[in-house]
């Protein structure tokens, strides 16, 4: 009876826990063009690229590695190509953490905290308001002094509306009153001396008149 006896590869494992993983290239690595380069640039560079990678080219037919170079190249064209979907994936890199940032598996005690997290903010900043010594309002206290204002124009508004109407109607009744006099004094005259009275002292107040002086001459 025959046994085969296999060499022992227990030696020859590979410990992948500290192995760091290798980082992922960007759009703009595929490309190897620069992150503030120009629509024209990202174009130029899919071109150049096209013709070394794509799969109708003869050498390029039998490799796989060149044609799944060729769906990053694409892949990476089409995002930066537009504009919109530009800004959206150079924001996405904005919250991924440089490499260095991260714990890699196996090297850190409490493998449930996978980010190194940093506060994004200054523990010292300056003035608030631009002013020194003068301390940040909260926003219920800028409410109350809005509605404090508010509240006073519109009492200033209504005490002006209401004071201009009572001095229109003092003046309506003053000028009133002196014509009920004025009319009161001549009806007096005319039941205490008569219609004659009236009619010559009319007759007189005619005759001294300066258009009619001038006319007699």
């Amino acid at each position: 009876m025959l046994r085969l006896c296999l060499p022992s590869r227990a030696g020859h494992v590979r410990n992948f826990s500290h192995e760091k993983p290798r980082k992922p290239e960007t759009h703009y690595e595929v490309l190897n063009i620069r992150n503030d380069c120009s629509t024209r640039e990202v174009r130029n560079a899919f071109v150049q690229l096209s013709k070394l990678y794509h799969p109708d080219a003869k050498s390029n037919a039998a490799c796989p590695e060149r044609t799944a170079r060729f769906v990053q190249i694409s892949e990476a064209y089409k995002t930066l190509i537009k504009p919109q979907r530009r800004r959206d994936y150079d924001d996405s890199l904005l919250w991924q953490p440089p490499r260095s940032d991260r714990s890699p598996v196996g090297e850190t005690d409490n493998p449930g905290q996978a980010w190194d997290v940093r506060p994004n903010y200054d523990p010292n900043p300056g003035p608030y308001y631009g002013i020194r010594g003068l301390k940040r309002v909260s926003n219920w206290q800028v409410a109350v002094v809005l509605m404090a204002l508010g509240a006073l124009g519109a009492l200033f508004g209504f005490t002006s509306v209401r004071s201009s109407f009572h001095l229109s109607r003092q003046i309506q009744d003053e000028i009133s009153a002196e014509a009920n006099s004025h009319h009161a004094a001549v009806v007096a005259d005319a039941q205490k001396y008569g219609n004659e009275e009236q009619v010559r002292r009319m007759v007189d107040r005619m005759s001294r008149s300066p258009f009619n002086q001038s006319s007699a001459k």
